[in-house]
């Protein structure tokens, strides 16, 4: 498991705001998360095919389809309705140590009613049904790792483009120095635009990423408290 559940309190500030197993606080900040997210993906865009310059094309293509497919599987997150339960559970203790955790889940089932309401069992379940979606983003992880080598070579090979485009800007997103030309927006010919919206665009991802792999080592820190639990019955 790449990050534990303290991981959690570095993205605290993305899931800030009182949340309760008794209400769907925790569902609506989900959704405002992922929503202002896929937003700002939309908004850089992830076109391709792009055509800058022969040896970095293939970079800028990479970088355009990871965001594209990051965003399918960001989109397919925030939609995932089911499970309720187990997902405000998971938000009411986002900032558990997994000593803590395992206290809160044991003193949860123990004021449930029966089996049913129980939540250990909830959250193995909807667990099994996000593995398609964690499975990619792990996937994804992988080859974040290797476009985001690339960038930081491109970006050091290429520094006097790169520096020219900054100045060029001023301070504004690499998206609004072509907010009047929206075909050149979608794919800038400038090599350092071109490489600046890739950094962004592998930045988005990776943020996405992070999110949806959290919310799994959560999930894994449980799982393996309910492995424990059922080896000891």
């Amino acid at each position: 498991m790449k990050k534990t559940i303290l991981s959690a309190l570095i993205f605290a500030p993305l899931f800030a705001g009182c949340v309760s197993t008794a209400d769907n606080s925790g569902d609506l900040d989900r959704n405002a998360v992922v929503a202002e997210l896929t937003t700002r993906m939309d908004t850089l865009g992830y076109q391709y095919p792009v055509d800058v310059v022969p040896g970095i094309n293939e970079f800028l293509n990479a970088s355009a389809m990871v965001l594209e497919r990051q965003y399918k599987v960001m989109s397919q997150y925030r939609t995932s309705t089911d499970h309720l339960d187990a997902r405000k559970f998971l938000y009411a203790n986002k900032d558990a140590s997994p000593e803590e955790l395992e206290a809160a889940i044991v003193k949860f089932d123990a004021g449930a009613k029966n089996e049913d309401e129980k939540i250990g069992h909830k959250l193995a379940t909807y667990n099994e049904a996000n593995e398609a979606i964690y499975q990619q983003n792990v996937e994804l992880a992988t080859q974040l790792t290797i476009e985001s080598a690339k960038s930081a070579l491109l970006l050091t090979e290429y520094r006097n483009e790169v520096a020219a485009a900054l100045t060029l800007s001023a301070g504004s997103s690499v998206m609004s120095m072509f907010a009047d030309d929206e075909n050149e927006a979608e794919n800038p010919k400038d090599i350092g635009v071109a490489l600046l919206k890739a950094k962004d665009q592998l930045a988005l991802a990776l943020e996405a990423n992070e999110i949806i792999e959290l919310e799994q080592a959560t999930i894994a820190s449980i799982n393996e408290r309910q492995l424990t639990l059922e080896a000891k019955n």
